[in-house]
C-alpha cells in the first residue's frame, strides 16, 4: 500500500505531466493557427489583392526589409506596395513551399509567378510582357500575435534577367574599349549583323577579361563600329595576341569594302 507521501509524490508527478501535455497541445495548436493566418494574408494580399486582412494581423509600425531596396515602413505603405506588385504583374501568384513557424518567428519559403504587362509608381517601367518567376524566403517576428517585422530576401538579380534587362560590373580604372571602324557593303549589314550575334558575340564571352560587345551600323553608308568591352588593356591585347581578334575580322571578309581600323580607348564613363 502507498503511503501518503508516495501518493503525493505521484499526484504532483501525474499533475505535471498533465500540464506538460495540455503546453504541448495549445502550442501546437497555437502554430497551426499562425500557418493558418501565413496562408491566408498570403492568399487574400498577395494572390487577391485584399490587403484590409493585414489590418488584423500586422501592426500599424510594421516595417519591412527587402534589400538592397529601402525598407518599407508602416502597413499602409507596406498594403501600397503589395498593390503595386500587382499593377505591374496582374496575374501575379505567391505559392507558399515550405511554412515553419517557432514561437513568435515563422518562416516562408515561396515562389512568385506572373507577366510583367502593367506598370506601378514603384515599378515605372515599360512593360515586357514576360512572364517570370522568383523564388525566395521570408522571416517574419511577431510580438502580441501581429507581425511587426520581415525580411524578404529574393533571387533579385536573375528576376531582373528574366525581364531582359542587363546587369553590368561596376566601372574600373583599367577598363577598355577595342573599337574596331569598319567600311561594310551596305546589302550586307544584315548578313554582318546576324554573323556577329551568332558568332562574334558567342566567342567574345569565351575570353579572359570580357565584358560587353556593341555593334553600330550605318544601313546608308555601310560604316560600322564594333566596340568590345574589357576588363583591361592587357585582355585586350592577350586576345589579340592569341589570334582571336583577327579570327573574328577574318569573318567578314565577303562583307568588308576596307580594311577596318583598329582602335583603343580607356573607358572612363558608364551610365
Amino acid at each position: 500500500m502507498l503511503s501518503n507521501k508516495q501518493i503525493l509524490s505521484l499526484a504532483i508527478s501525474v499533475i505535471a505531466v498533465a500540464v506538460l501535455v495540455m503546453g504541448c497541445g495549445q502550442q501546437q495548436a497555437e502554430t497551426e493557427k499562425q500557418k493558418e493566418i501565413a496562408r491566408l494574408v498570403t492568399d487574400e494580399a498577395w494572390n487577391k489583392g485584399i490587403t484590409d486582412v493585414l489590418d488584423e494581423h500586422y501592426s500599424a509600425d510594421y516595417v519591412y526589409h527587402i534589400p538592397p531596396f529601402p525598407d518599407v515602413v508602416g502597413i499602409e505603405a507596406y498594403k501600397k506596395r503589395i498593390a503595386d506588385y500587382r499593377s505591374t504583374y496582374p496575374d501575379l501568384h505567391l505559392t507558399i513551399d515550405e511554412l515553419i513557424i517557432l514561437n513568435n518567428k515563422s518562416v516562408i519559403r515561396w515562389t512568385m509567378q506572373g507577366t510583367h504587362t502593367g506598370r506601378s509608381d514603384t515599378y515605372p517601367y515599360p512593360p515586357t510582357g514576360k512572364r517570370v518567376s522568383m523564388t525566395g524566403c521570408t522571416v517574419s517576428h511577431r510580438v502580441n500575435g501581429k507581425v511587426v517585422e520581415e525580411w524578404n530576401h529574393g533571387n533579385i538579380l536573375g528576376f531582373i534577367q528574366q525581364l531582359g534587362h542587363k546587369v553590368s560590373p561596376p566601372l574600373t580604372e583599367t577598363t577598355f574599349a577595342r573599337v574596331t571602324v569598319t567600311q561594310m557593303k551596305p546589302e550586307k549589314i544584315d548578313e554582318a549583323r546576324k554573323l556577329y550575334k551568332e558568332s562574334v558575340v558567342p566567342d567574345a564571352k569565351a575570353q579572359k577579361g570580357y565584358r560587353g560587345v556593341f555593334l553600330l551600323s550605318d544601313y546608308t553608308t555601310g560604316k560600322g563600329y564594333s566596340i568590345a568591352i574589357w576588363d583591361s588593356e592587357e585582355d585586350a591585347i592577350a586576345n589579340e595576341q592569341s589570334g582571336y581578334y583577327k579570327a573574328q575580322v577574318d569573318k567578314f571578309k565577303d562583307i568588308f569594302s576596307a580594311k577596318p581600323i583598329r582602335e583603343g580607348y580607356v573607358v572612363t564613363v558608364q551610365e
